[in-house]
């Protein structure tokens, strides 16, 4: 498309599109003026960001209407990159055709809720077909940022319970004393695993295993013995997975935010992940732990390649990562969760119907499959493969290339001998005196209960007068105060 910057009738610089003005012919700064006085706001936003407001005439009138809030722009072309510097921030959507994913890993949940957007009335015309993503990318986006903020608040006092379980019952941990020089193999549950559980029994020797907590029971069933075990997920059923450990010697990398039995958790070795962020990691901070940083992310296998290339330099393999629905079960067997379902299986409700029903693609699936094939890792001397057989796959994970059983074992024979896998372990001792400060410190509160409570204080921001949302998380405040002491105590 044709942009042309010309004068307006009044000696100021206006702006068409194929003939078309994107400001006024007559009085552009004029025109931005009256724009910004007519603009009324439902909220005090922290944010507004405007879409594709060409010379940007209407940046000043912002700033000096609402000097306290942010602005930012969304630019569809880069014809007017110069007339950027007036905004706080710029987003070139010709830069980012997944729009919708850029605004998903780009802004938290609160960041989007708490912002306005407006539209640039001419553009929304001239750029049509543009601006119709755009704003369809800003509606998804926030609708899921709603349903997380509500899945969140949920949760986040969960993972601060577990946390606090994590540090009274923790005894034993470890650490890497050197770098792991021999290839990783990430071990998921899909049904893609089964073509390739003799290979690696076969060759177990040769890697660094990783099993995830859904495999633990397939990997110790068929004589495979991981070098360390992940879980990450908060949730009570997720801890199902790790009964197998009360009967094995096999250490675990968890963050305290996961779910895990108080008694198993006395018993196990624990490698403990620290994301560096929010409540648990404070609380991680207050203690002489030996923690290894790792990466947040939505499922564990997420977590377990970038703790990989992290802690190792040679290849990653990823096995039993279907990221997608296949036929009966949707784990290799045996399976923890399975086992548990199948006690209700009876003639009116058949293992059939139960089985058949799993078979609908989950939509996290294809949340989780996006992430993989959204963040491709810089991999240079070293590679990242899928192990997947034709008859399994439903899917491509786009950079990570896919390699069949024959390859795997092709790539195995090139590996070189590496050295061992050394742990350094240590003996932890709880000490509740600098949580319990920490829980207490007035400056911490108001941080803490921002996490805590993300859906309330949005709310909050969206509603100032409601006495109502700031008495009820000063009620839930307290009584996650009393509970976290009982914990302690």
């Amino acid at each position: 498309m044709k942009v042309t910057i010309q004068k307006a009738k009044n000696g100021e610089n206006t702006a068409s599109v194929e003939g078309h003005f994107l400001h006024s012919n007559y009085a552009p700064v004029k025109e931005a003026q009256r724009f910004v006085d007519n603009l009324s706001l439902p909220f005090t936003p922290t944010t507004i960001i405007i879409t594709e407001p060409a010379l940007s005439y209407c940046a000043d009138f912002l700033k000096q209407k609402f000097p306290e809030i942010k602005t930012g722009v969304i630019r569809y072309i880069n014809d007017f990159s110069e007339y950027n510097s007036k905004f706080d921030f710029v987003i070139n959507y010709y830069e980012h055709p997944d729009f919708e994913t850029y605004l998903e890993n780009n802004f938290t949940e609160e960041q989007l809720l708490t912002t306005h957007f407006i539209s640039w009335p001419a553009s929304s015309q001239l750029f049509n077909e543009t601006d119709k993503i755009v704003w369809n990318a800003i509606r998804q986006s926030m609708l899921r940022a709603k349903t997380l903020l509500i899945t969140r608040q949920y949760f986040e006092k969960k993972w601060l319970y577990n946390s606090c379980n994590f540090l009274k019952y923790c005894s034993k941990t470890i650490s890497f004393e050197n770098t792991i020089n021999k290839p990783a193999l990430i071990i998921s549950s899909g049904p893609s695993l089964i073509p390739f559980i003799n290979i690696i029994k076969d060759y177990q020797d040769k890697f660094f295993i990783i099993c995830l907590s859904s495999a633990i029971s397939v990997c110790i069933k068929n004589g495979i013995t991981p070098d360390l075990c992940m879980t990450t997920d908060g949730g009570y059923w997720a801890g199902e997975h790790l009964k197998a450990l009360y009967k094995n010697d096999i250490p675990i990398a968890m963050s305290s935010e996961a779910y895990c039995p108080k008694k198993l958790l006395r018993k196990l070795t624990v490698m403990p992940l620290d994301y560096g962020d929010g409540i648990s990691s404070a609380l991680l901070k207050t203690q002489n732990i030996q923690t290894i940083q790792a990466s947040r992310n939505g499922t564990v296998s997420g977590t377990a390649l970038l703790f990989a290339y992290k802690y190792c330099t040679n290849n990653i393999y990823l096995c039993g990562l279907d990221m997608s629905a296949q036929k009966g079960f949707q784990h290799t067997q045996p399976n923890e969760l399975e086992k548990n379902s199948s006690y209700k299986d009876n003639r009116i409700s058949t293992k059939q119907t139960r089985l058949g029903k799993s078979e609908i693609t989950n939509g996290s699936l294809d949340i989780y499959k996006d992430w993989f094939i959204n963040n491709p890792l810089k991999t240079e001397e070293r590679k990242i493969f899928r192990l997947m057989e034709k008859e399994y796959c439903r899917n491509s994970l786009g950079w990570i290339k896919d390699i069949t059983a024959k390859d795997f074992i092709d790539l195995i024979s090139k590996h070189s001998e590496t050295s061992e896998i050394n742990f350094i372990t240590s003996d932890f001792q709880f000490d509740k005196s600098e949580c319990l400060k920490l829980l207490y410190d007035s400056e911490k509160n108001i941080q803490w209960k921002k996490q805590l409570f993300p859906l309330d204080f949005v709310q909050a921001i969206h509603d100032p007068l409601n006495k109502e949302i700031e008495n009820r998380i000063e009620t839930e405040w307290q009584k996650l105060q009393k509970r976290i002491e009982r914990i302690f105590s």
